[in-house]
């Protein structure tokens, strides 16, 4: 009997080890330290543990032949060396804490985040666990959000796509009052954070006049792309933002 029960645990996973992640809270801030523990229970027979591998994912839309695909994809990545034996029926927990990236898309519209829980036994079926999180915008996104609400603009919708070899998120903002309203059909925006800066990058989608209208069903519409880098600190001054906004959008709008 206690071998069928090795063999069901090892190539099954029947009556094997299992594990079950619990978050801190379920709501975090990108950018934001993320606590938890890692509850691991052991099965009918003992088992050798490895590594936890802790994903943080979401879903993102790629075109391919003219369609639009969701695939499931990893923003980071961490290891939770645990590399012991963990006797049947025994109960382990195991603190954990990583850092949000501040890339990290928000909850917003269609958008969706998970934490993937991954725990690898030796010579056995791996173990799973998926814990839903929500995401807001770190300080810097929020103050963009703001000062473009604040210029007349409307966040419309948000789709995360994988651009500059990474998966972020892309807000689309439609002028309903102010300067640009009538001049621009909207504005697509990229928030990409570094160690020390964070860019903004604006695609401007500009409304045709009667007599390019033709040429832009030919050519595409009338896009700029416009590249701003501020410093962390005027990241978060809303003022400053949306000075700097406003100014290369009036650089590229004819």
């Amino acid at each position: 009997m206690g071998l069928f029960k090795n063999t069901l645990a090892r190539v099954l996973g029947i009556g094997g080890t299992r594990i079950d992640t619990k978050l801190e809270k379920t709501e975090y801030q990108a950018g934001e330290r993320v606590k938890g523990e890692l509850y691991i229970k052991g099965g009918r027979v003992k088992q050798e543990l490895d590594s936890v591998f802790l994903h943080v994912m979401t879903e993102y839309q790629v075109e391919s032949n003219d369609k639009i695909i969701n695939k499931n994809g990893t923003l980071q990545k961490f290891i939770v060396s645990v590399d012991r034996i963990i006797n049947a029926n025994e109960e382990v927990i195991i603190p954990f804490f990583f850092t949000l990236s501040e890339n990290t898309p928000v909850s917003l519209h269609k958008s969706h985040i998970w934490i993937k829980t991954h725990l690898e036994i030796e010579k056995a079926v791996d173990q799973y666990d998926a814990d839903g999180v929500q995401v807001v915008p770190s300080v810097g996104l929020k103050t963009v959000i703001q000062a473009l609400q604040e210029e007349g603009f409307v966040l419309r919708d948000s789709e995360n796509k994988k651009k500059y070899g990474k998966i972020i998120q892309e807000f689309e903002f439609y002028p309903m009052n102010g300067e640009f309203r009538g001049k621009l059909e909207e504005v697509e925006v990229n928030y990409l954070s570094f160690d020390k800066t964070v860019d903004l990058i604006l695609q401007l989608n500009q409304k045709q006049k009667e007599t390019t209208s033709k040429f832009s069903k030919l050519f595409g519409s009338d896009e700029n792309n416009v590249r701003i880098s501020f410093s962390k600190d005027h990241i978060t001054d809303k003022d400053f933002v949306r000075k700097s906004v406003v100014n290369a959008i009036k650089r590229h709008v004819k």
